[in-house]
C-alpha cells in the first residue's frame, strides 16, 4: 500500500500564510485597538475638571460634527479597503488590472477629510459670542503635535520613494502599462527574461496624485481649524482640547491611510523579491538559471513589514472611530494632567 507523504509546515511558514492577508491583520488590530481601548478607560485616566453646563452646550454644538465626521472617516477608510480587498481578492478573480487598488485608501480619506474641512467651514466658524483677541498667530500647525507631524511626513515621504522607486524599476507590458518587473538571465542573451507583476508607475501615478491631493486638504482643514476664533473667553480652554482633538484625528487618518497604500505596495513588491530561479526543460542539462533580482532580500523585508503597517494602521482608524462615535455628553478643559485618548494610548 503506497505511503502518504507527510507536508510539514514550520512556524515561519504558517506565520508568512496568515500574515499574507489583510484581513488577519485587521484581526490582530481589532485585538490591539480592544487592549488599548480598555487601558485608556480606567479610572483615574479621564479629564477631571469640566466646563459650565451653559458653555459646554455652545462648545459641544460647535465640535462635536466634525469629530463624529471623523469617526465615520476613520471608520469608512477601514471598510472601503476591506471591501476591496475582498471584492478584488475573492469575489472578481479574473485578470483586469486594477490600476486605482492602491489609492482606495487615501481616497477614502480625502473624501472624510474633505466632509470634515466643510463642516469645520459651516458649522465649526460661527460669529464669537464675545470678542476673544489672539495672543498670538495660529498656524495651521498651532494644535498638532510635532512628533505626530514629524510622523506623518515620514510616512508620506517612504509612500512618495517607494512609488518612485517602484516606477522607474517597472517595465511595460504588451499594452504599455508599466505593471511589471524584467528580470534577465545572466549570460544568457536568448532567453526571455522573467517578468513578474510590479508596483509600476500605472498603480503609481494615481497614488501619487492622490497623496498630493491628501496633503493639500489635509493642511487645509489643520490651517482652517487653528485659524477660527474662539467662542468666549472663558471656552479658550476647552475650545484648544477640542481643536487638538480635530488636528490629531485628521492627522492620524490621513497617516494610516498612506500607512494601508504602503503596505499593499510592499506586498506586492515582496512578491516580485520571491522569484529567484527559472528552470527550463531541455535545456541547461534542467539546472535551474540563476534569475535573483539583487533587491531582492530588501523586498522580501519590506514584505515582511507591511502587516506591521496594516496592524498599526487598523488600531488607529479603530480607535479613531471609537472615539469619534462616542456620545460625549461634556465638554472638558485643559489641565496639566489632562490624559490622552484612546488613539493617542496606542501611540
Amino acid at each position: 500500500m503506497p505511503s502518504i507523504p507527510t507536508v510539514t509546515f514550520s512556524p515561519l511558514d504558517l506565520a508568512g500564510a496568515a500574515f499574507s492577508s489583510p484581513l488577519f491583520s485587521l484581526i490582530i488590530a481589532l485585538v490591539a485597538a480592544g487592549g488599548f481601548a480598555l487601558i485608556a478607560s480606567r479610572p483615574g485616566r479621564g479629564r477631571t475638571r469640566l466646563v459650565s453646563g451653559e458653555f459646554a452646550a455652545s462648545v459641544r454644538t460647535r465640535y462635536a460634527p466634525e469629530h463624529r465626521a471623523l469617526g465615520v472617516t476613520a471608520l469608512g477608510v477601514t471598510v472601503v479597503f476591506i471591501a476591496e480587498v475582498v471584492i478584488r481578492g475573492y469575489v472578481i478573480t479574473d485578470q483586469t488590472l486594477w490600476w486605482w487598488r492602491f489609492a482606495v485608501p487615501i481616497t477614502c480619506a480625502i473624501v472624510g477629510v474633505c466632509l470634515v474641512f466643510g463642516l469645520i467651514v459651516t458649522r465649526g466658524t460661527t460669529p464669537p459670542e464675545a470678542p476673544v483677541l489672539p495672543a498670538v498667530r495660529r498656524t495651521w500647525a498651532s494644535f498638532s503635535s510635532r512628533s505626530l507631524l514629524m510622523m506623518a511626513g515620514l510616512t508620506f515621504v517612504a509612500l512618495l520613494a517607494t512609488t518612485v522607486a517602484g516606477g522607474i524599476a517597472s517595465s511595460p507590458n504588451g499594452e504599455g502599462q508599466y505593471v511589471w518587473l524584467t528580470i534577465p538571465i545572466p549570460n544568457e542573451p536568448g532567453i526571455d527574461p522573467i517578468r513578474l507583476p510590479f508596483y509600476g508607475w500605472a498603480y503609481g501615478a494615481p497614488v501619487l496624485l492622490a497623496l498630493a491631493v491628501l496633503v493639500a486638504v489635509t493642511w487645509a482643514t489643520l490651517d482652517r481649524n487653528a485659524a477660527r476664533t474662539y467662542l468666549r473667553p472663558e471656552t479658550i480652554a476647552p475650545e484648544r482640547v477640542a481643536r487638538r482633538e480635530t488636528a490629531r484625528n485628521t492627522t492620524l487618518i490621513a497617516t494610516a491611510a498612506v500607512l494601508l497604500t504602503l503596505a499593499g505596495a510592499w506586498r506586492l513588491i515582496a512578491s516580485a523579491g520571491s522569484g529567484s530561479f527559472l528552470t527550463i526543460t531541455g535545456q541547461n542539462a534542467d539546472a535551474p538559471y540563476d534569475a535573483a533580482w539583487r533587491f531582492s532580500e530588501l523586498a522580501v523585508a519590506a514584505g515582511w513589514c507591511a502587516p506591521i503597517l496594516e496592524v498599526i494602521a487598523f488600531a488607529v482608524l479603530l480607535l479613531i472611530g471609537a472615539d469619534g462615535l462616542r456620545p460625549k455628553t461634556a465638554m472638558h478643559s485643559s489641565a496639566p494632567s489632562e490624559a490622552p485618548s484612546n488613539a493617542d494610548a496606542l501611540l
